[in-house]
């Protein structure tokens, strides 16, 4: 678990990365985008805090952009453009954080069901049923289905065929 301290230095760099990046925004003036950049901050709040952070550092990205267009004394045909790129601009990194969220998330997942498969598995030696972590016993099929993806495929190994059908 993370803690306070750590999720503020965290926001910090992400809220300096948000700066450096409209700061070069605005340097390079309207010709030169730098739009894509705004994403990083974004998804990386969220990789490192949360999806709460994420969705802010998206409206705040999307109002640093519009700042840096201002700024820059940029010119539309109407004057509801910059505000309607703004908008795209917060979908678009809302996605993002949405996006890294939800492949954050299928990563742990996907680290809990390896670990629940690693370790030591108390097996009976007798009829190799296993203990679960409630002390309750299966058999080695259902403990399979249970805590895996792979499907038992019952088969004779030769050895065993062999003994078997002499």
């Amino acid at each position: 678990m993370k803690t306070a301290f750590s999720q503020a230095r965290h926001v910090v760099v992400a809220l300096a990365l948000l700066a450096a990046v409209t700061w070069l925004d605005f340097i390079t003036g309207y010709e030169i985008t730098v739009y894509a950049l705004y994403a990083f901050p974004v998804a990386w709040i969220v990789w490192t805090v949360n999806m709460t952070w994420g969705l802010i550092l998206s409206v705040l990205g999307a109002f640093a952009w519009l700042w840096a267009d201002f700024a820059n004394n940029h010119h539309y045909t109407h004057h509801w453009i910059p505000y309607e790129r703004a908008v795209m601009n917060v979908l678009i990194f809302i996605f993002i954080a949405f996006s890294f969220d939800r492949f954050k998330k299928n990563i742990a997942h996907k680290t809990r069901k390896v670990k629940e498969l690693e370790g030591i598995l108390p097996i009976c030696i007798a009829c190799n049923r296993i203990s679960d972590s409630k002390g309750h016993w299966t058999d080695l099929d259902s403990y399979l289905r249970a805590h895996s993806e792979a499907q038992p495929d019952p088969r004779l190994c030769p050895e065993c065929a062999g003994a078997r059908y002499r």
